[in-house]
């Protein structure tokens, strides 16, 4: 029996930075993180082997060609084809022994390089079939997290079940409970205190609200296996637990951090909805905790040109470190 006691995340502490005003005073943006995520951040690109046993042929492009009209419009992908005659990376040919299926190429998605944490390792691995490939850069699940995004919740929390009914039915009520609280208790902003008039607010086309959703993945669904093994493989040992795993989605597809098992909690719940919601203080992407999903949707489109964030300009005067809530608190038995 291997218990795990109650811990923070494995990064006990996250940086987040303070934007300097010209007079090099730190001014807090009263826009909310996920508005300002959601009008300005921009979704990073992923990077998808395709490796095949000889140079590429036909009938191999005509399954990666969707990927490719995908990646010039929405989606944030980059193909490249490795042939595995002529390759000497010692990672992609340990993928190809242990991960091929008869004669099928291997599709392998690294995360983004600009997720510091995760910088081009392994998101997803798996054969190219005519199957597999229609939910490489969609899926049911992503494009309902990207509809719901875009009509105006603060954030979607992925609820990824464990496949015990009843732990996944008491993760989601933990869930659903705590953010039917917590909606009403975070405030928006009123235009005074985002210092934009209020006309501004009547004329975007997502409406500024606090609200926020649950979506329910299984594991095994096997139109969702970029997503979860995604989300499974953002901390480095999340795979180890048969316990539901909660994720709250903001912004453009930005994954914040996972809760496992019994940290899904009222207040680690609370801690994540309060830093999403809470002011920006923070405007450089890259150096906010999380990751982005690959997701195929135009935000530019569904947001406007109408909005309520305003980069301020800096001074070139180094970043003020903070410490936000952390990650996961999770007590797990495992046999």
């Amino acid at each position: 029996m291997k218990t795990r006691t109650s811990h923070w995340n494995r990064s006990t502490v996250y940086a987040v930075c303070i934007a300097v005003a010209f007079t090099s005073t730190a001014i807090a943006c009263q826009v909310p993180v996920f508005r300002y995520a959601l009008e300005r951040w921009n979704p990073d690109r992923y990077k998808l082997l395709v490796l095949t046993e000889s140079e590429a042929g036909d009938e191999v492009r005509q399954l990666v060609k969707p990927l490719q009209s995908s990646t010039n419009t929405t989606s944030r992908v980059d193909v490249e084809y490795v042939d595995m005659a002529k390759v000497k990376d010692d990672r992609l040919k340990q993928l190809w022994s242990t991960k091929r299926s008869g004669n099928h190429p291997l599709a392998i998605a690294l995360y983004p390089s600009k997720a510091t944490a995760l910088r081009d390792q392994v998101a997803y691995v798996a054969p190219l079939t005519k199957e597999s490939s229609q939910f490489l850069i969609t899926s049911p699940a992503r494009n309902e997290i990207a509809t719901r995004l875009s009509s105006g919740d603060s954030a979607v929390w992925i609820l990824l079940e464990s496949g015990n009914k009843a732990k996944d039915e008491e993760a989601f009520q933990s869930l659903e409970h705590q953010l039917a609280m917590d909606a009403p208790w975070l405030k928006v902003p009123t235009p005074e205190e985002l210092e934009v008039k209020a006309d501004v607010l009547e004329r975007v086309k997502i409406r500024l609200q606090i609200k926020f959703s649950v979506l329910r993945v299984k594991r095994d669904d096997p139109k969702e296996q970029l997503l979860v093994q995604s989300l499974l493989g953002s901390e480095p040992d999340l795979r180890e637990y048969d316990e539901p795993m909660a994720f709250p989605v903001f912004g453009r597809g930005l994954v914040l951090y996972g809760l496992v098992g019994k940290g899904i909690a009222s207040d680690t719940i609370r801690a994540a909805s309060s830093f999403i919601a809470g002011p920006c203080s923070c405007q450089v992407k890259e150096q906010n905790p999380g990751f982005d999903l690959l997701l195929d949707f135009d935000w530019d489109r569904a947001v406007g040109d109408t909005l309520i964030s305003q980069p301020i300009p800096g001074t070139g005067a180094a970043p003020k470190l903070l410490t936000i809530p952390p990650g996961s608190k999770a007590k797990t038995d495992k046999n």
